[in-house]
């Protein structure tokens, strides 16, 4: 499956634990706006934050051969999750971790096989062809809308028609959303009256939180096709009124920064130092979502936020803090992204080693994949 997660671990019980209110209520306190807000023209950006210093070029290097290797460990993992990202994570040097594809494609896990066959779209790696098509006919789903994806990214002949089926028919929500997102990225603008539809049909069965995951979904695909009618309801999910609402504010962060919705910025910047009445933060995995999103619009910024949580107790949250270095992708951070590699968490230590090989590549300008 996708690496994009839509249930965010524990997100509801810490809201309610903090005491987390509408977003929309109270005065926020704003502490590190500074921090987000670019440098007046002709200043130059720093390289480094005070007091850290900048590894140079050859410790660059060590620190992405030692990711290269976390990588390699990770796809032996008894844990099948960790096998999925370190496939994600060689999808990004395929040429160096092909091989962590192929394996992943015969794995017994179906989420590791569906995530094995998505990495190797995405990577564009020709030699996975043939068992990627084998998987057209899985007993999973999942592994099936995966293999669809990742043959059409070959440029290998797929029939298309069932991703209709899995989208518009009987499937649970959780198959019918990886089917969106599959129909928004292979790019067919004729999908949007399928997908326009497909939001408000057959789900009335469903619990509500599946029901808004799945119609963010279908708005994100639209927009990938060129429809923009969905955004203003993304950027609506943006604010939750409730502690239950939190996931879906999540993944619209989350397709924010996918869709490239820059209009959103001063949004996220304003929700992610937000403090309500009492003084609490959105949640963590609120706030590094933002961070997350704020870079793939193009501000590396939001890397304190990450160092705000790399030393979080909770593994879940330094996972996701070792995600935002990949995509503010500054120099300084690797050494923090060093240290994450030899967390005590095998997820962890996934993540962050592929968040060295995706930062080594923005910052060295090599092409991923």
């Amino acid at each position: 499956m996708r690496n994009r997660v839509l249930a965010v671990f524990g997100l509801v019980a810490i809201a309610a634990a903090q005491g987390c209110g509408s977003s929309r209520a109270g005065k926020p306190v704003i502490e590190h706006q500074a921090k987000f807000t670019p440098n007046a023209p002709g200043t130059p950006m720093p390289t480094t934050t005070p007091g850290t210093p900048a590894p140079d070029a050859i410790k660059l290097t060590q620190i992405r051969e030692k990711a290269l290797q976390v990588l390699e460990e990770s796809a032996n993992s008894p844990d099948g999750e960790v096998r999925g990202y370190a496939c994600e994570g060689a999808s990004l040097v395929p040429s160096r971790l092909g091989g962590i594809l192929l394996k992943g494609l015969d794995d017994p896990t179906p989420g590791v096989k569906a995530m094995a066959a998505t990495a190797s779209g995405q990577a564009r790696y020709l030699p996975a062809a043939p068992k990627v098509h084998s998987l057209t006919s899985d007993p999973s789903p999942f592994v099936r809308i995966s293999a669809i994806y990742a043959l059409s990214r070959l440029g290998r002949p797929v029939d298309l028609s069932p991703l209709a089926s899995y989208l518009t028919g009987s499937e649970t929500l959780k198959v019918r959303s990886q089917s969106a997102w599959v129909i928004g990225e292979i790019g067919n603008r004729s999908a949007i009256p399928m997908l326009r539809a497909a939001a408000v049909e057959n789900i009335a069965r469903s619990r509500p939180l599946e029901i808004m995951i799945f119609q963010l979904q279908c708005g994100e695909a639209r927009v990938k096709l060129g429809d923009n009618e969905p955004i203003e309801g993304i950027r609506a999910a943006l604010f939750p009124a409730r502690p239950e609402d939190f996931e879906t504010a999540v993944l619209a962060v989350q397709i924010i920064g996918e869709v490239k919705d820059n209009r959103s910025m001063d949004q996220l910047m304003y929700l992610s130092e937000y403090r309500d009445a009492r003084g609490n933060p959105m949640p963590p995995e609120f706030r590094l979502a933002c961070a997350t999103a704020i870079a793939k619009l193009g501000l590396d910024r939001g890397s304190f936020l990450a160092d705000e949580y790399a030393k979080d107790p909770n593994p879940l949250i330094r996972q996701q803090a070792a995600s935002v270095y990949g995509y503010t992708a500054r120099p300084e951070h690797f050494l923090a992204l060093e240290a994450l590699m030899n967390d005590p968490a095998p997820m962890v230590r996934v993540v962050a080693a592929s968040s060295v090989i995706r930062a080594h590549a923005r910052l060295t300008g090599e092409k991923l994949r």
